[in-house]
């Protein structure tokens, strides 16, 4: 119930950025892996295909502001704060933000990179999420888009359409604070590679983001990825206090596969993009959690390593879907 409070007193105070948990106690995000869970018809298989991509993908930090940045920037506006009309570029017709009058924080920047994902949440609770934000005046006026969606601050946190799998932009995302507090209270955003062409739940029906050229064995979009290792066996783990963090995550909620990369890489997770705070010339607090690492930027980020000292092979699940919906039987 503290996170909870947390969450609301966050918004009710419009701070630029949201740092606590999102979404209601129902959200398939907040919802805690059963015991003993079942697993999805071919579990094994999947987790072999994933193994064989690659390693699991570092995760880039201090990339903000840059065309590298393909994470998801939250705000969250004031009843003060600039008025927008929403345009819709790309299904004008499908777009259900189409003409909404929104806020945005005067200076809240979109990502980077070509996706420029950006979601702002409003003061009666709704989430607006977008994906390449391509204009907005400084005070006001018309925030051009490709395409969007909005969901529920204190719902499912599901049927917006800025991602694949129509999650909102807040959904899974690691932010600096948890890494300091130590503590993940939510299921974690999972990109992967490309999918099998179709979805399960809590990805949107007929969704399939990038389909794999051979789809044996490929993950469904909205597949619930698990760590199979109790917290005392990530305790004895040999790595650094940041992934103990991420792994118990990926043990008590699992992650969601929630977009693809369009064919590259293998798989990963996602931070709240460093542009929720720099926008506002803030620091990323994911930067002091890299710098007290003494880790050296390369290519203009950090990179986090979230493979090595993981026997993912061994370790790693994929749930049935009734484990997100609670239907188990």
């Amino acid at each position: 119930m503290r996170k909870l409070t947390l969450c609301v007193a966050l918004l009710t105070a419009a701070l630029a950025l949201v740092s606590c948990r999102p979404y209601g106690g129902a959200s398939p995000f907040n919802r805690p892996v059963p015991a003993s869970p079942k697993l999805l018809s071919g579990s094994a298989a999947v987790v072999d295909r994933l193994d064989g991509w690659g390693p699991v993908q570092q995760l880039a930090v201090g990339h903000a502001d840059t065309s590298h940045d393909y994470f998801h920037p939250v705000y969250s506006a004031r009843r003060t704060d600039p008025v927008f009309t929403v345009h819709c570029l790309r299904w004008t017709s499908s777009c259900e933000v189409e003409g909404h009058r929104i806020r945005v924080p005067r200076g809240a920047r979109p990502a980077g990179g070509a996706d420029g994902h950006m979601a702002v949440i409003q003061p009666d609770g709704w989430e607006y999420d977008f994906w390449q934000v391509r204009a907005r005046p400084a005070d006001g006026g018309t925030l051009t888009v490709s395409h969007g969606g909005r969901t529920r601050i204190d719902g499912d946190g599901l049927g917006s359409d800025a991602t694949a799998a129509e999650f909102g932009l807040a959904a899974g995302l690691i932010s600096g604070e948890q890494i300091q507090d130590g503590r993940i209270d939510h299921a974690l955003f999972v990109h992967v590679r490309c999918t099998n062409g179709r979805s399960v739940y809590p990805a949107a029906p007929g969704t399939t983001g990038t389909v794999c050229s051979d789809t044996s064995s490929a993950p469904p979009l909205g597949a619930r990825i698990w760590l199979d290792m109790t917290d005392a066996q990530i305790a004895a783990l040999a790595v650094p206090a940041w992934k103990k963090t991420v792994l118990r995550a990926l043990h008590r909620y699992g992650g969601y596969v929630g977009d693809t990369t369009g064919g590259s890489v293998s798989w990963g997770l996602q931070t709240i993009s460093g542009s929720s705070y720099t926008s506002f010339g803030k620091p990323d607090p994911m930067v002091r959690v890299v710098q007290g690492l003494r880790l050296q930027k390369s290519g203009g980020a950090y990179y986090l390593d979230v493979d090595s000292g993981v026997d993912w092979a061994r370790h790693l699940r994929v749930l049935d879907p009734c484990t997100a919906a609670g239907t188990c039987r």
